[in-house]
């Protein structure tokens, strides 16, 4: 076996630690920007360990994600077709962790809004559902990092956060890049920035991906913070300069409501991707109550597995907490789930 991401495509997270992809789940590979260049990134240890054991014919321990897809028959991460190389042909960058969203299935590493949200649950001495990010490695990109990027035979740049409009540096970044470079955006599609969408459309290929969870009023409870009619309005304002998919991150919370958002792509004729939500456990649908499950659609293979009864009752605890936190109820916007898990 081999994976040309370990060869080809280098992806930094909102710390500034270097990963071997968006799915490996390896706890952390202790390099970062501040020690090594993408460059030698792939050749250190890890990278060479990695390759060695795909290579003798075993999963790396983070690369579990892969290992399950393909074991299902199912296109992992591995074996998807993009063209790869020569030399770092790829880029997967999160400059921080800038987000103006509370999305109940993201963590404080990926949202500073959660991050700030779990500071102040700590203040008012309520035990907060995710650590305490340390703002000091949060957000770590500025303008004397540009020369890791450049003089790379790179064919395509994919940015994520965070939330990609919020990255205070994005603008001088993608001036510089050369404007045959294909553009991936991963956003909530709750803001714009005039100045980067100016600078996008100098760019041929430009794919925004919207992370929609939900349609009209269910998202602003699954995405705390967003607003329907702003999304629906910078989806437009997108499809007018560049391809629009969108990428749900299907859960419990919404997996009983995927019609919705089927009907609404197909609507605005934009694709989905769909992307099962992997952790935290307690939101993955292999755990949601039988009458919960009953209702789900396009998630077939989930629907037999027996559900951990432990996990239902953590969601319920985190629901109610965060309801509680936010004066908010979940059966104001998602009643079938809330009457499923007994949350009034």
């Amino acid at each position: 076996m081999e994976c040309k991401l370990l060869e080809n495509q280098v992806y930094v997270a909102t710390n500034g630690e270097y990963r071997f992809c968006c799915e490996s789940q390896e706890v952390n590979t202790g390099e970062t920007v501040h020690k090594l260049t993408p460059q030698e990134w792939l050749t250190s240890s890890p990278i060479k360990t990695a390759k060695e054991q795909l290579k003798d014919g075993n999963w790396p321990d983070a690369c579990i994600s892969c290992k399950r897809k393909e074991e299902a028959g199912l296109q992992s991460r591995r074996l998807e077709r993009h063209h790869y190389g020569p030399g770092i042909s790829h880029l997967d960058l999160r400059f921080g962790n800038s987000c103006n969203l509370k999305c109940i299935s993201c963590w404080s590493g990926s949202s500073s809004s959660i991050n700030e949200e779990a500071i102040q649950m700590k203040i008012d001495g309520i035990d907060p559902l995710h650590p305490i990010f340390p703002q000091s490695v949060a957000n770590w990109y500025d303008e004397k990092f540009f020369s890791y990027f450049e003089n790379l035979p790179v064919k395509e740049i994919a940015f994520a956060g965070g939330e990609p409009f919020m990255i205070k540096h994005l603008p001088e970044f993608l001036e510089r890049i050369d404007p045959s470079v294909i553009i991936r955006f991963t956003t909530n599609a709750t803001i714009t920035n005039p100045k980067v969408i100016k600078i996008l459309k100098k760019f041929p290929k430009i794919v925004m991906t919207l992370s929609l969870d939900a349609i009209g009023k269910r998202i602003e409870y699954i995405r705390h913070g967003s607003k329907w009619a702003d999304i629906e309005r910078n989806a437009n304002i997108f499809a007018e300069f560049c391809k629009v998919d969108i990428s749900p991150c299907i859960s419990v919370l919404n997996a009983a409501y995927y019609d919705e958002i089927k009907d609404w792509a197909s609507s605005q004729q934009f694709k989905i991707y769909e992307n099962l939500l992997r952790d935290p456990d307690y939101l993955h649908v292999k755990n949601a109550p039988d009458s919960l499950k009953s209702q789900f659609k396009y998630i077939d293979s989930w629907k037999n597995y027996p559900a951990d009864i432990l996990k239902q009752e953590e969601f319920r605890y985190n629901i109610r907490k965060l309801d509680s936190f936010r004066n908010i109820k979940i059966k104001d916007y998602l009643p079938e789930v809330a009457a499923a898990y007994g949350i009034d």
